[in-house]
């Protein structure tokens, strides 16, 4: 330890670790110094402060920028932990005052990632102003995985799930549509026999979504086998799709609630299922059982109250 950093007796700055990290993430006072509107000659006195506190040097100063001691690297990891837990305490008295206050996360498919959940939240935040939502749109299968992993705190998915481990309400229902492009033949004539499909070139969703595993029952119920369409290539979300279907490229069974809007552009058409094959699917919100934290909770009764 060197003689010029020994400890001395201070009462330390919460701020001036929040410097430090920031400084520790960009490697470099100029940077930091930019993000968090300060002078460098702040920073600089600042990290000085918690040299002089830990006694001991943090920073290794270069021509390309600030890499971290030894000693600068326990401070971090410290650190890191320290603010965290500051975090979740003031997450924690704020919903002991009865305030709904936190990061709420969502692993969702497209659908209702996209078309459903953003209603929701712009309601709840009139009645929770302090929840922050950070959604991420994934395949039923990967929203569920994240959820299982502790990865996000919800998912909402297009498919039932029967797993003991999880608790489930209906989000939303809606009808699977046959999408074509808005001049194709189909579209002139409808589609009245399901095995028409076969004729026309054909967008399939990725394997693990819940649009696909609706897709492959309503077709097996038709008799329909994959390798007798002419499939030609696997999209990873619903609009990708649609814009596929826009320009020309093929058809596909879709969301009724994602084709219906593009269809009021003029650049779809939206037909029916034979009335055999009419598929009504519910799309699902999901969470852990004996999940307790209380934003989690405040937003799926609201959502519960919000169906009813």
């Amino acid at each position: 330890m060197l003689a010029e950093y020994e400890a001395k007796p201070m009462t330390l700055n919460l701020n001036f670790l929040e410097t430090f990290v920031k400084i520790a993430e960009s490697g470099s006072f100029s940077k930091a110094a930019v993000n968090l509107n300060l002078t460098q000659s702040a920073i600089s006195q600042q990290i000085e402060v918690l040299e002089n506190f830990f006694g001991a040097k943090l920073f290794e100063r270069s021509i390309k920028g600030v890499t971290l001691t030894e000693e600068g690297k326990v401070l971090l990891k410290r650190t890191r932990i320290i603010l965290d837990n500051l975090k979740l305490a003031k997450i924690e008295i704020s919903n002991s005052l009865g305030e709904v206050k936190g990061i709420l996360r969502i692993s969702s498919s497209t659908v209702p990632g996209e078309y459903i959940l953003p209603k929701y939240f712009i309601k709840f935040k009139a009645k929770a102003p302090n929840v922050e939502f950070q959604i991420e749109v994934n395949d039923s299968e990967i929203s569920l995985t994240k959820l299982a992993d502790g990865d996000v705190d919800l998912a909402a998915i297009g498919t039932l799930i029967t797993d003991g481990a999880f608790e489930s309400m209906v989000l939303e229902e809606e009808e699977l549509i046959l999408a074509v492009p808005k001049n194709h033949e189909l579209a002139r004539q409808g589609l009245h026999d399901l095995k028409e499909i076969l004729k026309y070139p054909y967008i399939l969703r990725e394997k693990t979504s819940g649009t696909r595993k609706e897709t492959e029952k309503i077709l097996k119920k038709a008799g329909i086998s994959l390798e007798d369409m002419q499939i030609i290539g696997e999209l990873n979300t619903t609009e990708s799709i649609l814009t596929a279907i826009s320009e020309g490229l093929g058809i596909s069974i879709i969301s009724s609630i994602a084709a219906s809007k593009l269809e009021k552009t003029d650049l779809i058409k939206c037909l029916q299922l034979p009335p055999d094959f009419a598929a009504k699917r519910k799309l699902y919100l999901v969470k852990k059982k004996g999940q307790d934290k209380k934003v989690i909770q405040e937003f799926w009764d609201f959502i519960l109250e919000s169906r009813r």
